[in-house]
């Protein structure tokens, strides 16, 4: 009689050992994963990608802006507004460019909680725990997570809509409000990065028509309202453009003659955590990390046997076998949708594939451990310990490479120069300085390529037409009012030779980076000389400067002093010949510092390298520069009716 009264206290406190055991491991993984996601978030790197982001984010959160698209994408067309706008939510409280990396991050642990519920509810909470494990430990997606960037919410995304429909497609009782929620999470995915659209369009519909079919008529309509809703500033872009863009990407997504098997490849590498600390750039991160090379051939092999369980478990009518085709669906059509896409394939473009390849190997675990529990025996269960310890032993090896990663990014020894932090500080002193100087204007000179630089976005922060950002080695300017020169990563201070005798150094301004960032101002600008020649447009021409050997294969260096005298819609290239007999003989083109950077009275310097060509026949050649419009390319012509002028002449060979 005592040791039957003693039995079912017995499996109570079992029970309650393993509730309290659950949540303890429950609580580790998020706290892992809370860690991989939010610790020295502030180093987070910003590049002209997540500079044109945030200058958008920022413009909206001053109100009176509402972007109808994001950026320009790779394959030419414009993405939607919705990852600006999701920028600027946390910027409305707190006006820092490390405020939207916390947000993002965060969002990306709030995946972490919802996957392990939805799967806890559908197939337990063995399952939950190893899924939720392994998407909060995969090196790839904490890479994205991690910054500012179109595709960086993608897994994040991902994971509410499958975590939304796996909970629709779970047996229990009807929860209609998760259609309404579905359709939406399907809509973001989808306009988070023009690469998820295919799959996210897929899933909408299926959803809506799982809805109607269960005659949900009111849930599925308010999902369809919400998603116009969301989607609506970007329809109204195609709609005034004629749907130029929607043509282009069913162009690129339909040209290629030949199976893209890339997709697949990219998908291992993405599942596996495969070649991350190669592709992310590492500098000393390759050589900071424990190698183990057999982590990724061990999630494959696990992934790919699991993928067998789950097909044999659908054709046997497994009890959650609508949920088990979702999850093989969901792991196999992402990389699948790209086999006949002519795009260069890159990782993010299969990022929706998370998290349905963790979720079936957690529920292939699961469903090996509940057979060997009712079967019992040592070795069944090394059968079930076996795979689920090398599990967590790759979980545990991929949040080793993030920690180390981490570590080195916290102590600045990553070749990450414009780290969030220090773009913040440079964004403060700057607006300071406005504030103190009504007059003032702030030049932040740059090593950059393109039109966009990392520190573009202060322009949006200080919502000020006196914040320019001049690419050195393209240019200079000298704003015609007191200006402080903030000199970027990697800027020497031979750049202001220009103004090297008016600027001193202020060292209370400086940008405390690894090596500073030092500040010069100017009280006012060095006299301008007269004009040696003056277009019909705004633009004079003041000093002329070549260095360089004229001679075969060498470099002419010009240097160029401009006025600006006013403001102008035409866009300005300009043109350097050189002539022999009125002959051409070389030429650069081109532009200098970007045009919306001008201000009247502006003293603009052009800097050009006119290469020489391998033979130079005997005679007088001239160096004649000029303006033409561009795209139009319509010459300017000068006052005095002459379409260039001649700033040098050079004798080959030199005489004497």
């Amino acid at each position: 009689m005592t040791g039957k009264s003693r039995r079912p206290t017995d499996s109570r406190k079992s029970q309650e050992r393993h509730t309290e055991l659950g949540l303890w491991a429950v609580s580790v993984v998020l706290l892992l994963a809370a860690w991989l996601r939010l610790a020295a978030f502030d180093e987070t790197l910003i590049t002209p990608d997540q500079s044109a982001i945030l200058d958008v984010a920022f413009q909206v959160t001053h109100g009176g802006y509402f972007p109808l698209t994001g950026m320009k994408s790779s394959v030419g067309v414009m993405q939607t507004p919705l990852v600006p706008l999701l920028a600027a939510f946390p910027l409305l409280f707190v006006r820092r460019i490390i405020a939207v990396q916390w947000f993002f991050s965060a969002l990306d642990l709030l995946a972490v909680a919802l996957l392990f519920r939805a799967v806890r509810r559908a197939f337990g909470r063995r399952a939950a725990l190893v899924s939720a494990l392994l998407y909060a430990t995969s090196p790839w997606v904490i890479l994205y997570v991690r910054t500012i960037w179109y595709q960086s919410l993608l897994p994040t995304l991902a994971t509410y809509a499958f975590c939304a429909l796996l909970a629709l497609s779970t047996p229990g009782r009807r929860r209609p409000w998760l259609i309404p929620l579905s359709l939406l999470a399907m809509t973001m995915l989808g306009m988070a990065h023009l690469a998820a659209a295919p799959v996210s369009i897929f899933l909408w519909f299926l959803v809506a028509f799982v809805g109607l079919r269960q005659k949900e008529w009111r849930p599925v309509l308010i999902g369809a309202l919400l998603s116009l809703l969301t989607a609506l500033p970007y329809i109204a872009y195609l709609t005034m453009t004629g749907f130029n863009d929607l043509t282009i990407m069913l162009h690129a997504g339909a040209q290629a003659s030949a199976f893209n098997t890339a997709s697949f490849r990219l998908a291992r590498e993405l599942v596996t955590g495969a070649l991350v600390v190669a592709n992310a750039h590492g500098d000393q991160w390759d050589r900071a990390i424990i190698e183990w090379r057999a982590a990724s051939h061990l999630i494959l092999w696990t992934w790919g046997a699991a993928v067998i369980w789950g097909s044999i478990a659908v054709l046997r009518r497994h009890r959650r076998h609508v949920s088990l085709v979702l999850i093989l669906g969901w792991s196999l059509a992402i990389p699948i949708l790209f086999l006949r896409s002519g795009v260069h394939l890159q990782h993010f473009y299969l990022l929706p594939i998370f998290p349905a390849p963790y979720v079936l190997i957690g529920v292939a675990i699961a469903q090996l451990a509940r057979i060997n529990d009712s079967r019992g025996g040592w070795l069944r269960r090394i059968s079930v310990a076996l795979p689920l310890g090398l599990l967590i032993l790759v979980a545990l090896w991929w949040s080793h490479l993030w920690l180390v990663r981490i570590q080195l990014e916290a102590q600045g020894e990553l070749q990450r120069p414009t780290r969030g932090w220090l773009m913040d500080q440079t964004a403060v002193t700057t607006q300071h300085y406005l504030a103190e100087n009504p007059d003032g204007q702030v030049v932040i000179l740059a090593h950059y390529v393109g039109e966009m630089s990392p520190f573009d976005w202060i322009r949006g922060y200080t919502r000020s037409p006196r914040v320019r950002i001049v690419p050195v080695d393209r240019g200079f300017l000298i704003p015609a009012s007191p200006t402080c020169y903030i000199l970027g990563p990697q800027v020497s201070t031979d750049a202001l030779s220009p103004v090297a005798e008016r600027v001193s150094e202020r060292s209370d301004m400086t940008i405390p980076a690894n090596p500073p960032w030092p500040v010069f101002c100017q009280d006012e600008p060095p006299p301008q000389p007269e004009p040696r020649a003056q277009w019909e447009s705004n633009l004079a021409l003041l000093e002329t400067n070549l260095s360089g050997e004229f001679v075969p294969e060498g470099t002419l260096h010009l240097q160029l002093s401009w006025l600006y005298q006013g403001p102008s819609r035409t866009v300005y290239h300009f043109f350097h010949h050189l002539l022999l007999d009125d002959k051409l003989v070389a030429q650069i083109d081109g532009t200098s510092v970007p045009q919306w950077y001008w201000r009247e009275g502006d003293t603009l310097i052009t800097r050009f390298d006119l290469p020489l060509p391998e033979t130079l026949q005997p005679g007088v050649y001239r160096v004649r520069v000029g303006l033409y419009t561009y795209p139009e390319l319509t010459r300017i012509l000068l006052v005095d009716g002459s379409d260039g002028v001649t700033i040098a002449e050079f004798t080959y060979p030199p005489e004497g």
